[in-house]
């Protein structure tokens, strides 16, 4: 007696759960790539992060909240997570010393770089204009508060503040993504 081969029909639940996956996929995956592939060195890392992404938007589906923002911001900021979960999880292996070389003398990952940058740059997105332009122009310029106050047309002591309560909030940003502690 010949069997036959029948499809299984998926129940209703299981279709809308593949639905919304092939979904989300469709509607942010290429530019969670992107995002990603800024952030790190190798395109296998950045499709990780998507994969990781997409699952974790597919199993909290039901904590989206529109009120709060976007589907666009929300699966966004489970992507920052995913690069931080990645980027911990790499300083966590371990590394091939050949013959000779010392531990100590060996460069940081190019990814490891990427995604400390990349968790700083999120931070200084966060912050107000006035302080992020303070902590831009004394960090990444090398100026003096001085030169920051001509250049801003603000008194010297306004530098100051704004160099202070930014640095607070950025700490606070890099503590809240695990960077610091």
């Amino acid at each position: 007696m010949e069997a036959v081969m029948t499809r299984r029909r998926a129940p209703d639940g299981v279709e809308q759960e593949e639905a919304l996956t092939r979904r989300l996929h469709a509607e942010h995956g290429e530019a969670l790539f992107r995002w990603a592939l800024g952030r790190v060195a190798d395109p296998r890392d950045a499709e990780e992060i998507v994969a990781e992404t997409l699952l974790r938007a597919w199993r909290h589906y039901d904590q989206y909240d529109p009120e709060r923002g976007s589907e666009r911001s929300w699966i966004f900021g489970i992507a920052r997570n995913a690069a931080t979960d990645l980027y911990r999880k790499s300083k966590r292996r371990l590394r091939v010393v050949s013959e000779g070389e010392s531990p100590e003398l060996l460069v940081e990952d190019r990814a490891e770089i990427l995604a400390e940058i990349s968790l700083v740059r999120d931070a200084l997105d966060g912050l107000s204009p006035h302080h992020r332009d303070v902590i831009v122009a004394a960090f990444f310029e090398g100026m003096t508060t001085t030169e920051i106050s001509r250049r801003l047309d603000v008194p010297e002591g306004t530098v100051k503040s704004r160099m202070y309560y930014g640095m607070r909030a950025l700490r606070a940003a890099l503590e809240e993504q695990g960077v610091l502690r």
